[in-house]
């Protein structure tokens, strides 16, 4: 037995079992240690070369995206890719490579060698089934496109990494070409395409005339449009918002006799008209104007700043063209306009006078007032459109002379709680508003001259992409 109990307790040779387990422990460690410093490389080569080709895939788009912007004809470029649609319903890589190709197939990036990457770029319209989720608008039925939507899908490879990235592209709409929506919706002389429209006319000498004016103030033939016009009732209005029938609220502002001093296109057709018949809902909403508004205001020449403790106010706003056209008080002439740019501060008392203008004055070019009331005494005229927009705004003509918008006036009240007895739009005295195709074309050429995304040479017409996908 006592031999036994000494052998169990026999510890001779343990060193060595545990110095061999010891040593496998660390010739697994070391082998560990030696195979991630193997791979690294690899790692490091392969995210490497993802990240340079998501780059090259993003400057593909920037590339494609110069296409669309100096080509009008965005039904040709997609025309003929039917494939594209089809009823495809997943978004996702292998069924993305469908549509037309800009340019070439593995192309190298401008100024760059294929050593840099390659692309291939194609561009589809709007037509699977799920691609309204992509842009956000109805898609179309076929490969012809009319609604200003179509989707870019850059593929790129650099090394062994290859990056597919989707963009959509649309132009924004241009709030005072004649042409049909979605590419233009002014579509009166007097729009309140906001939450709120309530109006004053005070006298029968006032006069708001849909037809189109030279800048002579000539009523020239065609072109013509609705006298008035308020927002479509069925735009989407904020939770808590105002029921979106306005046009009741207008016709009954006028009397029967002040009716008369209202003309345009008929509601219905091409003729004009006077009255209640020229005054109607359309196709203008209030986050188109506010769409339009964000995308030129960084371009002013003049952009001044409105308080609540010190408003601005002009007198004689004009004068100084003469002799110092970049005055600030020089408001933009027939031979050079100008956008003029009026921050205000919202008040929600509806008190607040963002814009004062007396005296002897005149400008042209585009003039946006944002977030405060625009008043007008005295003599005025301006050539061009005038935007009012933003919350508890309105726009006041109110007589003490001769005063005259001739372009288009927007007033658009993006406010839906302003208390009653507030006006969207007060016209008194000898107030006129008259649209002027001619006024605005030259605002325009101004626009597109300051910002990128006018296409052919045509009215200015941004173009923008949005909804950056990769795959």
């Amino acid at each position: 037995m006592n031999g036994i109990r000494s052998a169990v307790r026999d510890e001779r040779g343990i060193a060595v079992v545990i110095a061999l387990i010891t040593l496998l422990t660390l010739s697994a460690l070391v082998l560990a240690f030696l195979g991630m410093s193997f791979f690294e490389p690899q790692i490091s080569r392969n995210m490497m070369e993802a990240t340079q080709a998501r780059y090259v895939a993003e400057a593909a788009l920037e590339v494609a995206y110069d296409t669309l912007v100096s080509n009008t004809n965005w039904a040709g470029l997609v025309a003929g890719s039917a494939a594209a649609c089809g009823g495809v319903t997943s978004n996702d890589a292998s069924s993305s490579l469908t549509g037309n190709v800009i340019g070439n197939t593995n192309s190298a990036l401008p100024g760059s060698t294929t050593a840099s990457g390659r692309y291939t770029v194609r561009v589809r319209n709007d037509c699977r089934n799920n691609d309204a989720l992509l842009t956000g608008v109805t898609r179309e039925a076929n490969d012809t496109e009319a609604n200003d939507h179509v989707i870019l899908t850059a593929t790129a490879t650099y090394g062994n990494a290859t990056r597919t990235m989707s963009v959509v592209v649309t132009r924004v709409g241009n709030l005072f070409s004649p042409e049909s929506p979605p590419r233009a919706q002014l579509n009166a002389a007097l729009s309140f395409p906001g939450y709120e429209s309530d109006t004053r006319f005070t006298g029968n000498s006032f006069l708001v005339d849909g037809r189109n004016h030279d800048l002579s103030g000539n009523v020239l033939s065609g072109n013509a449009l609705l006298g008035i016009s308020v927002g479509p009732e069925d735009q989407f209005v904020p939770s808590g918002g105002p029921v979106m029938q306005h046009e009741n609220s207008i016709q009954n502002s006028l009397s029967a006799a002040q009716k008369d001093n209202v003309t345009g296109k008929h509601e219905s057709g091409a003729t004009t008209t006077i009255g209640d018949n020229t005054i109607d809902a359309a196709a203008l909403t209030s986050q188109a104007v506010t769409d339009f508004v964000n995308a030129i205001k960084g371009s002013a020449d003049i952009t001044i700043n409105s308080t609540q403790a010190s408003p601005a106010s002009f007198n004689n706003v004009g004068s100084t063209c003469a002799g110092n056209y970049s005055s600030t008080s020089c408001w933009g002439t027939s031979a050079q306009p100008k956008i003029v740019y009026i921050k205000g501060a919202i008040d929600t008392t509806s008190a607040f006078n963002a814009l004062s203008v007396s005296g002897n004055s005149s400008g042209f070019g585009i003039l946006i007032v944002e977030d405060g009331d625009f008043t007008i005494n005295g003599n005025f005229a301006w050539e061009g459109p005038i935007i009012v927009t933003g919350g508890y705004v309105g726009v006041g003509i109110n007589g003490g002379g001769n005063q005259t918008v001739r372009g288009a006036l927007i007033s658009n009240e993006t406010a839906t709680n302003e208390a009653p007895g507030f006006y969207e739009g007060v016209l008194q005295g000898n107030a006129k508003v008259e649209y002027s195709k001619a006024a605005i074309d030259k605002a325009l050429a101004l626009l597109g001259n300051k910002i990128g995304g006018g296409t052919g040479g045509g009215p200015y017409v941004k173009v923008q992409m949005y909804n950056f996908q990769e795959q």
